[in-house]
């Protein structure tokens, strides 16, 4: 019989706000209600919300039901103003940026002490307005108000608080800044906020009514000596023959015929556990979720000694975010094998996901202990110690995974984050060099690389660093090519030509060729020689908001056993959707050419219409030339395909693991300035390694006004132009692409990366075949 492990009755609540002040009122407003709250530190993925409403009211729900939408459980948003009389009734809905961007406290405050200044005491009354809204996932949204009437002090008085504090006189005389921390709670505009939302956030939590987000856990399979896998119980049967032949499909991508074979297998032996276990993996990776779950079900029932379909089945649920029930069978697996340490690791990652750090380094521990060498098992313990923010106990753990495997690049760019924060420079400088010298791919690195190199004052080193990081083309020739292209949502824009704008903004210009992602991928289709052959791999994402990167595989894994492993990677803790297909595109005439793109676009178009609603989508598509008869070949080499990119984080994957970079995009999102903010640094350099960072997690419009500004200063840096191709490309622009990569050829006629961009944007489609 299962044991379903209990579920805790407790709503968590997203705090839609990184400023600590705010976080620490309301928690302890909220203590003993029964509401857990979790901060947006926990969420790297969200972006900061543009507060561009016009009323406070606006502001807060607009913060609340986007934050709502991207972590998928209730989120608590509030938005503050002052108004004062004698100003109108400003600052307002703007009372926090009032001396302007960046501002601080201190010169708002002096900004309004001005403002105020010779106006009578009796003229001063002012009122603090806290509008607190609170969202749910499916966009239900509520919102209530709290007042704070008083007036504007002569000077500032008092430590205490922050914001407009010391200078908000109260009925007793005194300020804001002199109250104890449990007076202001008692009378403030945000604690009467509060209390007045709080029977809703109680009612929550008697009905455990909260919507978690959930990551789908890493699993591994077993790899002690004497452990045996799927694949060894494959192989222990030659009557499985067909499974044998489903798996090699599996290797190769081949979803649809690897479902085919499996079906006719099973349909041979119905009572084979391993053949519905094999079903349900080709059925999740053709996108068939539910269908998995019943296959795997019946795995369990002919078999339900075994942990592996319960470990399977566990990776389904946590794909269609059921916590509980994924939450259930990893437990269950490790019940039936408290030997695996993967069973611990996927309760590590369960209970990460859920913001339950305790049980997630408990778990992970686990997993660790049964496997002390294990890399991938240190990574995450590694990763969880980070994001604790106990660094030093991070570096140990990356360490150990770098020791058990020197190559692990992913271990290595997160030590050496960790060093630098650590302050660690030279550690982490060596980690950053190793890291890019294993996978020269690795932009995430490049630009971590490239920052200490300016903080160390080697400029020149930072641009040699930084000028690899932009190649759309092969760095070497060779039989074929790979074009992958990431899009985002939001309005795309050309700026790669002009600087029409304000200093370093992007010029808004005329739309792409079309605004359908889908152009560019037809396009480079129809460039494809007649007589050549070739295969298109399609990556699509869809994710509530585009801070997450598809990471595409480098390499086929070699066992079902990795294959399975990749399945574990297919939800974070944004819960994206993907689809994945391959696309043989064979040689022929025109027509017959036609006819086979537009099969490919019209099964990409439906793809697009089934994404999930207000999605934000990544497309990555690998274009390969080939030879008919290396169509589907297992033991193609596809270290020695060469590349054509621009994905932020070209490095393959370390642990035969399929990955959407949550982990990495943190590394980013640390080092990136508020919106508004600008870089510590504003140099050209800088500005470049900004273009960069923003490069990486999909910001192409972000990414575009930091390289203008570098461009704009130096209008002769290689790097910053090369930039500007690369952000134009991810927006659909290859005619801004192609005029920012030709700048870039004209100061460095033998530079590759914009030789090869251009080789390839310029190639025209093939005469003989008809665009549609």
């Amino acid at each position: 019989m299962i044991t379903y492990a209990s579920v805790s009755r407790q709503v968590r609540l997203v705090l839609a706000t990184r400023n600590a002040h705010k976080v620490s009122e309301i928690t302890s407003l909220l203590a003993g209600t029964g509401v857990m709250c979790e901060t947006l530190d926990a969420h790297p993925q969200m972006r900061e919300v543009v507060e561009d409403c016009p009323t406070i009211e606006g502001n807060a729900e607009k913060k609340a039901l986007e934050t709502a939408r991207v972590v998928r459980t209730w989120a608590l948003a509030d938005d503050t103003g002052l108004e004062v009389a004698a100003l109108d009734g400003a600052p307002g809905v703007i009372s926090a940026r009032w001396a302007g961007p960046g501002c601080t406290y201190d010169d708002n405050c002096k900004k309004m002490l001005r403002e105020m200044s010779g106006i009578l005491d009796a003229d001063r009354a002012a009122t603090f307005r806290t509008v607190m809204a609170l969202a749910a996932p499916d966009g239900r949204v509520e919102h209530v108000e709290g007042r704070l009437d008083g007036s504007i002090a002569q000077i500032p008085r008092g430590s205490s608080g922050f914001g407009y504090d010391p200078i908000f006189v109260l009925s007793d005389g005194r300020t804001l800044a002199e109250l104890t921390a449990e007076e202001k709670n008692s009378i403030s505009h945000r604690g009467r906020a509060l209390r007045a939302i709080l029977p809703k956030l109680k009612a929550l939590a008697l009905s455990a009514a909260a919507i978690l987000v959930i990551s789908t856990p890493v699993c591994a399979a077993k790899t002690e000596p004497g452990q045996e896998t799927i694949w060894d119980q494959i192989m222990a049967s030659q009557s499985r023959k067909g499974l044998i032949q489903g798996h090699e499909y599996l290797q190769q991508k081949q979803y649809g015929r690897a479902l085919d074979e499996i079906r006719h297998s099973l349909a041979e032996n119905p009572k084979d556990p391993v053949a519905h276990m094999m079903m349900g993996v080709a059925q999740y990776w053709n996108g068939m979720v539910d269908e998995s779950i019943v296959s795997y079900r019946r795995a369990i029932e002919l078999s339900p000694d075994d942990a592996e379909p319960h470990l399977l089945l566990g990776i389904s649920y946590a794909w269609k975010d059921d916590q509980r029930a994924a939450e259930a069978e990893f437990r269950r697996s490790t019940e039936l094998d408290p030997t695996r340490p993967d069973g611990f690791m996927n309760l590590g990652s369960i209970r990460e996901s859920l913001g339950d750090y305790t049980g997630a380094l408990e778990m992970s521990r686990k997993a660790v202990d049964l496997d002390k060498k294990n890399p991938l098992y240190r990574y995450q313990l590694g990763s969880v110690y980070r994001k604790l923010g106990r660094d030093a106990d991070a570096v140990e753990q990356f360490s150990a995974a770098v020791k058990a495997q020197p190559d692990y690049e992913d271990a290595l760019l997160e030590l050496g984050c960790a060093q630098e924060r650590e302050h660690d420079l030279k550690g982490a400088m060596a980690t950053l060099k190793k890291a890019v010298s294993i996978k020269p791919g690795d932009s995430v690195a490049r630009m971590r690389l490239a920052r200490l190199h300016l903080a160390l004052g080697e400029p020149a080193k930072a641009r040699q660093v930084m000028a690899d990081a932009f190649h759309l083309t092969p760095e070497e020739g060779g039989a074929g090519l790979q074009l992958s292209v990431s899009f985002s949502g939001g309005k795309k824009t050309s700026t790669a030509g002009s600087d029409k704008n304000a200093p370093g903004a992007a010029a808004p210009g005329p739309e792409p060729e079309s605004a359908d992602p889908l152009s560019m991928f037809e396009r480079n289709l129809r460039r494809v020689p007649l007589d050549q052959a070739a295969v298109m791999h399609m990556d699509a994402v869809f994710l509530p908001k585009p801070k997450l990167v598809k990471n595409t595989l480098g390499e086929s894994p070699s066992s079902l056993r990795k294959a399975l492993a990749q399945a574990a990677g297919g939800a974070p803790s944004s819960a994206p959707k993907s689809v994945r297909r391959d696309y043989p595109l064979g040689a022929g005439d025109g027509s017959s050419r036609d006819a086979q793109i537009n099969k490919i676009m019209d099964d990409l178009r439906q793809v697009m219409k089934d994404a999930p609603p207000d999605a934000d989508v990544r497309l990555g598509m690998n274009l390969t030339f080939t030879h008919l008869v290396d169509i589907g070949r297992s033991n193609a080499d596809p270290e020695r395909r060469p590349k054509v990119t621009y994905e932020p984080r070209q490095v393959g994957n370390d642990m035969g693991l399929w990955v959407i970079g949550t982990s990495w995009m943190a590394l980013v999102a640390e080092v990136l300035p508020e919106p508004g903010e600008l870089p510590a640094q504003t140099d050209v350099d800088s500005w470049t390694a900004l273009g960069l960072a923003h490069a990486t997690v999909g910001e192409s419009q972000r990414a575009m006004e930091a390289f203008m500004i570098a461009t704009r200063m130096d209008p002769r840096s290689v790097p910053a132009w090369l930039g500007r191709g690369v952000a134009a490309a991810m927006s659909g622009d290859e005619d801004g692409a192609v005029a920012a990569l030709r700048k870039a050829l004209g100061i460095d006629p033998k530079n590759k990366a914009a030789a090869d961009g251009l080789k390839w944007l310029l190639r025209p489609a093939n005469k003989e075949t008809s665009k549609k």
